[in-house]
């Protein structure tokens, strides 16, 4: 029987060396680890699609498709292969599980990379409790998309290194790291900000042997060589859009073509977003870093903050504990992966960008949590004292996934189904469907008719001319914006007077095919005017409780609260009921509901003026039936959520004064004249407003200012003058 350590044996290398302690070999600990973060991700994961790209990504493993640029040929291939050997669930199922295997993998191998940098068992564990259980990574592998296959590339790229730290530039790793960047490349091009992190960092590792020149160039031979196999996976695309699958971005069929879906050039090749860049400079520089720090410091908590300071003191002094690696791995990708990805993107500050940016951060995670094992590691090697350090730590390490389950934990999700079930329930047999912009009405979708084939009876198109096959012909996308615009009008006109068939628009914008009207039906709109020759619409179907009761609407709150892309499509429900509501009359009810859209999502783009639109609309219906209480709700509603509209603030101060509310009404009319001071109604009803109260000089004032602006309205000229006679007390008005 082996006797205890000593007092005196170094307690690190007692415990360091698992192999002869827990009498499991490095590649059983890495099973179990993924075990571990396998069940954990079967028990958390989304039951069907989810908001984002999910259903995209689903349809076009369904259908081998060519998804949005780049392609994503490697993740279509497994996604198939994944929902081919376990077909007993959805494509939304399936297409979930691949995400879930993948980031249970890459919780093995970045376990195995920790071991093999001798870091003390606790201090990994530490580490692994950091990355594994922080919020955004478990969001990420528990949906269907691409960052969880990303991220096991990465942290297989961690654990080559970790393997062959001091030899990096041997044949072996570089040819198995040339494979995993060139397969994960084929996946996800953010891959390639690894490379000078793991080159740099297997240089300052050989420094007391460093290669050859000629060593050099064999290296760098043999990682282009079996990168350039790995990304021969590109090759998929060209051939798949030869045979015209349902979804074909880009129609990649020609080197041409090919080469402007793979650069992303519909993005901008270095443009995170469709939005483009934000200004530059070094004000630029410091807000992508305090928007780097900000999501670190809210995916770390308290105990992991603690232990990647830890870390980074232990590695740079070099204390007893740090493990075989050091700092350099960790620090340059967390460096290259996260502030320079977004220093070279510079991707906008606005809320919209920053909650789609969160899961490109994945891969700085890795070097983070690794910082954190060293922490740990170091904390651990202290004797007792630090044992009981590291155990307390631990504790605290999951209080982030804890706090905020609702960020990652998506059993019960099933808004993203409801929504797209929704939009066919609304859709009459035989429909035309032009959808004006909502990547989650695009791709939910495609996944219904797609995945789950539902509804081949209907014809769904965007207006972009993107994701489903697109009726703008084949020069479309090389139009001006004018030109695309005159384009669009042309061909949905045409459909709406000569199709035969129904035809409706997913859009807020009732304008946006002049020459029709376009009333609501449900979520959707219906072309029902000028050039209709479709069925009269039931009655009560459209606006009233027979199709909205037929809505399907499991939205959780605390989602909305989490994730942009849950809070941008929910409040669409609350806005078309609430014009709904409003065109039967029932404005208080009406109004309820655009402030429950407002409360949804106050922070999203289209939110807050969509709600001013509405309420405006309803405040102009409630006015002509002189119904001045609703008017003036609404109003006011316009001018909180968009209080810097002048004309919200003029229509607000009529139904105040109409109300008697006088001394409000002045504020209020005061409000939209410092907006704007060129609005001749506003001084004239101003003048008017002090003309009821008998304060002449003030009324001559603003009916002198009103005629003014506008000489030929004589009538502001004339109460200027009789109020001028007043004030003097020459003659009554």
């Amino acid at each position: 029987m082996a006797a205890a350590p000593a007092p005196g044996v170094n307690l690190v290398e007692s415990l360091d060396d698992s192999n002869k302690s827990t009498k499991l070999t490095p590649g059983t600990e890495a099973a179990a680890v993924a075990g571990v973060f396998f069940c954990l991700g079967l028990w958390g994961m989304a039951p069907s699609v989810s908001f984002g790209d999910s259903g995209e990504f689903i349809a076009a493993a369904a259908t081998l498709s060519v998804p949005h640029a780049p392609g994503y040929p490697l993740y279509c291939l497994l996604a198939r292969a994944v929902g081919t050997m376990f077909p007993w669930a959805t494509w939304a199922y399936r297409v979930n599980l691949l995400s879930v295997l993948c980031g249970a993998g890459a919780m093995g191998f970045f376990w195995a990379a920790l071991r093999r940098a001798r870091l003390h068992p606790a201090g990994a564990l530490l580490g692994l409790v950091v990355l594994g259980l922080s919020p955004l990574r478990l969001h990420t592998s528990l949906q269907a998309e691409v960052f969880s296959l990303n991220d096991l590339f990465a942290a297989a790229a961690v654990w080559i290194f970790a393997c062959y730290r001091g030899r990096v530039f041997q044949d072996r790793p570089m040819a198995a790291l040339g494979l995993c960047l060139g397969l994960g490349g084929a996946n996800h091009h953010t891959l390639a900000f690894m490379v000078p992190a793991l080159l740099v960092s297997g240089w300052l590792h050989s420094r007391e042997d460093p290669p050859s020149p000629a060593r050099l160039a064999r290296s760098a031979a043999l990682l282009l060589a079996f990168t350039g196999l790995g990304l021969l996976t590109y090759a998929y695309l060209p051939l798949r859009a030869r045979l015209s699958p349902p979804l074909d971005w880009g129609h990649p069929v020609d080197l041409q073509r090919f080469l402007h879906v793979l650069l992303r050039k519909d993005y901008g090749s270095f443009s995170l977003t469709v939005e483009g860049a934000s200004a530059g400079g070094w004000s630029g520089l410091q807000a992508q870093a305090a928007r780097y720090l900000s999501s670190v410091g809210s995916e770390l908590g308290p105990a992991g903050l603690l232990l990647l300071l830890l870390g980074l003191f232990a590695a740079a002094r070099r204390l007893p504990g740090r493990g075989e690696v050091g700092w350099h791995l960790p620090v340059l990708l967390i460096l290259m992966t996260g502030p320079v990805f977004l220093m070279l993107g510079s991707p906008p500050l606005d809320p919209q960008t920053t909650g789609a940016l969160q899961r490109f951060q994945l891969m700085s995670l890795l070097g983070l949590g690794w910082l954190a094992a060293v922490g740990g590691s170091w904390l651990a090697s202290q004797g007792r004292s630090g044992l009981v350090a590291a155990a307390l730590t631990l504790a605290a390490a999951p209080l982030p996934c804890v706090l905020r389950s609702a960020s990652w934990h998506q059993r019960t999700d099933l808004a993203a189904l409801d929504y797209g079930r929704n939009l066919l329930r609304t859709l009459p047999p035989r429909s035309l469907l032009f959808i004006d912009g909502g990547d989650d009405t695009f791709y939910t979708l495609a996944y219904l008719l797609y995945g789950e084939r539902r509804r081949p009876d209907i014809e769904p198109h965007d207006r972009g001319g993107l994701v489903f096959p697109s009726p703008y012909g084949p020069d479309f996308r090389r139009l001006t914006a004018e030109g695309k615009t005159e384009r669009r009008r042309e061909v949905e006109a045409a459909a709406a007077r000569g199709s035969g068939r129904p035809v409706f628009y997913s859009t807020l914008d009732e304008n946006i095919l002049p020459g029709f009207e376009l009333p609501l039906w449900g979520l959707l709109r219906r072309v029902g005017g000028s050039g209709f020759a479709g069925d009269r619409r039931p009655a009560d179907s459209p606006t009233g409780p027979v199709l909205w009761d037929s809505y399907v609407d499991r939205t959780e709150g605390s989602k909305a609260q989490a994730h942009y892309r849950y809070r941008a499509l929910v409040p669409v429900y609350p806005v078309m009921r609430g014009l709904a509501d409003a065109a039967r009359g029932d404005y208080p009810r009406a109004l309820l509901r655009l402030r429950l859209a407002d409360a949804l999502g106050p922070d999203v783009r289209w939110v807050r003026p969509s709600v001013s639109q509405a309420a405006q609309w309803i405040g102009f219906l409630a006015s002509l039936r002189q119904d001045w209480e609703p008017a003036g709700q609404a109003f006011l509603l316009a001018t909180q959520v968009q209080p810097e509209a002048a004309d919200s603030w003029f229509n607000l101060g009529v139904t105040l004064d109409k109300r008697r509310r006088y001394g409000e009404a002045e504020s209020a009319y005061l409000r939209g004249v410092a907006l704007n001071p060129s609005s001749f109604q506003a001084y004239y009803n101003l003048g008017a407003l002090y003309w009821g109260q008998g304060r002449w000089s003030e009324s001559m004032d603003w009916f002198e200012k009103a005629h003014s602006l506008q000489p030929e309205e004589t009538g502001a000229a004339r109460f200027a003058e009789r109020a001028r006679r007043a004030a003097r007390g020459e003659a009554a008005p």
